[in-house]
């Protein structure tokens, strides 16, 4: 036998290394990335939180009522009140009834509350009738018991001072507090209402707004000696609201027709008043959502 030669020895191992003895090729497949499922929209139409009621801002609120020498005191101030920037209004009842009776059976806080405004409110003791004695003859002594009774100071940057009927007997003695703002008159313009001329054009800022109902004699008098006042004759409804220009005005006179209590019991033109105020609307809601419960 032949010996093979070189070539041949070269062939027989590329014979070999091509045999399917061989290992396969490892085949690296690319890498594949993972689907992701269709993101579904999650988002869900929320509907707005109710709006609370009247009753349930009065429930919201903090409310005190002192024990005085000169009688009881009842304070209210509403839920999201600060007292930076805030208005103390003092609230006096007229005759026939005394605090306790004005608070509970006006519903006093219930309508404080319908104004939704930045403001503590303050009630007092004040006559039931002509015979009887002004409990608080001037505004600071009240305000000092008050900030005693509750323990903390009120916003004096702007006093408010609201008044029906019998209280101009309380109110006439108010007028020579510096920091008094402005002046709410609810068929209370008896008296010397030459007074209220002189204080309202004592100073640029001061307002007088003046609802005359049984005492059309001396308000339409007064506003004959107070030409520029803003009049309306009767309420807007609940719904309008006073306009924007009237509300603004320095001296404000409403022709009402509403009777005598009910512009204080009736739940609507004292809310609407407040709401001319210059101070700053804690929530929006509408007036007439909160005087129909």
């Amino acid at each position: 036998m032949r010996a093979a030669g070189p070539c041949a020895v070269i062939f027989s191992l590329v014979a070999c290394s091509t045999s399917s003895d061989a290992p396969a090729p490892v085949v690296v497949d690319p890498p594949v990335r993972p689907t992701r499922p269709a993101m579904q929209s999650t988002s869900v139409v929320r509907e707005p939180p109710p709006q609370p009621t009247a009753s349930e801002l009065v429930a919201e609120g903090q409310h005190w009522r002192l024990t005085t020498p000169r009688g009881p005191v009842h304070v209210w101030i509403p839920k999201g009140y600060r007292a930076r920037g805030a208005e103390t209004i003092v609230y006096v009842h007229g005759f026939y009834v005394n605090v306790d009776q004005a608070w509970e059976n006006y519903h006093l806080p219930r309508q404080f509350a319908a104004a939704t405004i930045n403001a503590a409110f303050i009630a007092c003791e004040a006559p039931s009738g002509p015979a009887q004695a002004v409990s608080w003859t001037k505004l600071g002594p009240l305000l000092d018991a008050v900030e005693e009774g509750i323990a903390q100071k009120l916003p004096r940057r702007r006093i408010v001072t609201v008044g029906h009927s019998g209280a101009y007997r309380t109110l006439l003695g108010w007028l020579d507090e510096p920091l008094l703002d402005t002046v709410v008159l609810f068929d209370a313009a008896y008296g010397d209402i030459e007074k209220y001329r002189t204080w309202v054009n004592g100073g640029p800022k001061r307002r007088l707004i003046d609802v005359g109902d049984d005492t059309r004699a001396w308000t339409d008098e007064l506003h004959r000696r107070l030409p520029e006042s803003v009049i309306l004759d009767g309420f807007p409804s609940v719904d309008e609201g006073i306009p924007p220009a009237a509300a603004k005005a320095k001296v404000l006179y409403i022709k009402s027709t509403l009777g005598h209590f009910p512009l204080v019991t009736g739940g609507i033109a004292l809310p609407m008043i407040l709401q001319t105020l210059r101070a700053r609307k804690l929530l929006d809601i509408p007036l007439a959502n909160l005087v129909g419960e």
